[in-house]
């Protein structure tokens, strides 16, 4: 039994099978299946399979994030058509309505009522004395004083060369109309001035036209915006007499500054253009110019100190030292002078920062966001400061010259001498177009906006531009007079508002609110006729009540 036992199970283990199989078998059951040998080719195969499975993986899954995007993008362009689709229509309407405000129908004069037969009265008799006097002529009556035709004030002339506004209390008050006539001082009887009532009819008419009211030129801004803004204006001149000077010294034999100050440049230049969205994205180009200032203010690199108070707008004293009872905080530089290479360096950074504002932000304007956090976190830091507050007018100056539409300046855009008050450029000797012009101006405005709306309420940093600016700034282009207005500043109005309405309500409440309706329902209704981004600011009020806020 044992025997057909041992050979039944050598016939099963020896059955006839195909030759493919018996080595596939062999391999399996064979005497070197659990050899290190064996095993590393088992695993070396396993890993082959396993990265194949995987680069199939990751294919895929790039794949599907491609389609994604390509999803994301498609959407987005597809509101963005829709918004400009949108914001086309209004402007249209906008212009149709313009163009039939500026028509205008004569009315006939109506016909006039027929006038009662007069009644005869008869007439008393008069003594003979009386008819005699009748007879007498009478002398012509003196002209009043209030009759007498006043010489007309001399005009007294703009620094800017510019009509200038009437000057209200409220910055957004409404304005009154230079055609208006001011109420005399006299209550009118009949046409006929109560003070002379009392005299006879025959004085009371007078052969001389009443000579029309002289409207004085109303000041475009007060004397003291106009001072801070002249004052800017030579700041500015400040900083390229330095920089001149800084060139010349880095080209001196031996200099210090030779090399090391082109480089500095450079790196500043290139960090700045590396500013873009995102939580921690500009942690390096922000660490790179930080410590290319400090080499600058401590010496690394020895400069020619020179005063600071030619590049700042107010009078400072010196700061509180701080840091004798807190040794965390920095030193003041109460001292009147700083290194010329720190200055000048300071004046790199605030040329890159408009250079980016309106390279980049007129096309996009969410992109001056990353770049006003940075000039924001740079003007703020207490160690780049003078006398307790920040250097920021070396980069208000820039912003003055650029686009003075922020600050009050006025003209008329088909002009010569307006465009210079405008901040329009020239290249080559000639106007860059329209169009390059107002990508430059929604830049500016925009990045001026992005500068002004920080929050900073949650750190220890005093906010070396707060808001309060942002309001002076709109204040002044909603209380520009109706002839005064060009498109210039409608579109600069239009980067300020767009993207910043949130800050900006945040900041001022109902205030804000009130300056948003006039600058969107008011303001473009008293637009000149060739004002085209009139319709886009009017367009705004579609655009944000298809994203919930309604005006």
């Amino acid at each position: 039994m044992t025997r057909t036992t041992r050979n039944s199970q050598f016939d099963r283990s020896t059955h006839n099978l195909t030759s493919p199989e018996r080595r596939v078998l062999s391999q399996i059951l064979g005497d070197g299946r659990n050899t290190p040998l064996s095993l590393a080719d088992a695993l070396q195969a396993a890993s082959i399979s396993h990265d194949r499975v995987r680069a199939a993986a990751i294919q895929t899954f790039q794949n599907h994030e491609l389609e994604e995007n390509k999803r994301r993008i498609e959407k987005e362009r597809q509101q963005e058509e829709a918004r400009l689709k949108k914001e086309a229509e209004i402007a249209a309407e906008q212009e149709r309505v313009n163009a039939l405000k500026r028509q205008s129908i004569k009315r006939p004069d109506p016909v006039p009522d027929p006038e009662p037969p007069a009644k005869e009265t008869p007439k008393p008799k008069q003594p003979a004395a009386t008819k005699a006097q009748e007879l007498k002529p009478s002398p012509a009556p003196a002209p009043t004083k209030a009759a007498q035709p006043q010489p007309a004030p001399a005009a007294q002339p703009s620094t800017t060369g510019l009509k200038q506004p009437p000057v209200s209390i409220s910055p957004f008050a409404s304005l009154q109309k230079p055609s208006e006539k001011a109420p005399s001082p006299l209550k009118q009887v009949n046409g006929v001035g109560a003070a002379s009532q009392g005299q006879p009819a025959a004085a009371q008419v007078s052969t001389q036209p009443r000579p029309a009211p002289v409207t004085k030129p109303a000041p475009s801004i007060s004397p003291e915006k106009q001072k801070l803004a002249d004052r800017y204006t030579a700041i500015h001149q400040s900083l390229k007499q330095l920089r001149k000077d800084m060139v010349a010294q880095s080209k001196v034999p031996g200099s210090p500054l030779k090399g090391k100050m082109g480089d500095f440049r450079r790196s500043i230049k290139v960090s700045i253009g590396q500013l873009t969205a995102g939580k921690g994205a500009n942690n390096i180009p922000i660490s790179k110019i930080t410590e290319i200032l400090r080499d600058a203010l401590t010496g690394n690199v020895p400069s020619q100190p020179i005063p600071v108070a030619t590049y700042v707008a107010d009078d400072r004293q010196p700061a509180e030292d701080l840091s004798v009872n807190d040794p965390k905080q920095p030193k003041p530089h109460n001292e009147p002078t700083m290194p010329s290479l720190f200055l000048y360096l300071m004046n790199i950074c605030a040329k890159g920062i408009i250079s980016q504002f309106a390279r980049e932000a007129g096309a996009n304007p969410k992109a001056a966001d990353p770049v006003g956090v940075f000039a924001a976190h740079i003007f703020s830091n207490k160690e780049f400061q003078w006398r307790g507050q920040s250097l920021v007018d070396i980069l208000i100056a820039k912003l003055r010259v650029g686009c003075p539409v922020l600050f009050g300046a006025r003209g008329n855009d088909k002009t010569e001498r307006g465009r210079t008050a405008l901040g329009w450029k020239k290249e080559d000797g000639a106007w860059v177009t329209e169009q390059a012009h107002n990508d430059r101006m929604t830049g500016l405005g925009a990045g001026f906006a992005a500068l002004s709306l920080r929050d900073f309420s949650k750190t220890t940093k005093a906010n070396p531009y707060p808001p309060s600016n942002y309001w002076t700034a709109l204040a002044l282009i909603l209380n520009t007079p109706a002839g005064e207005t060009s498109n210039t500043h409608y579109v600069v109005l239009r980067a300020m508002l767009l993207g910043h309405e949130g800050r900006f309500l945040a900041f001022y409440g109902n205030a804000a609110l009130a300056a948003i309706r006039k600058a969107v329902l008011e303001f473009p209704a008293r637009a000149p006729a060739n004002a085209s981004a009139a319709g886009s600011v009017a367009a705004l009020a579609e655009v944000w009540k298809s994203e919930g806020f309604v005006l």
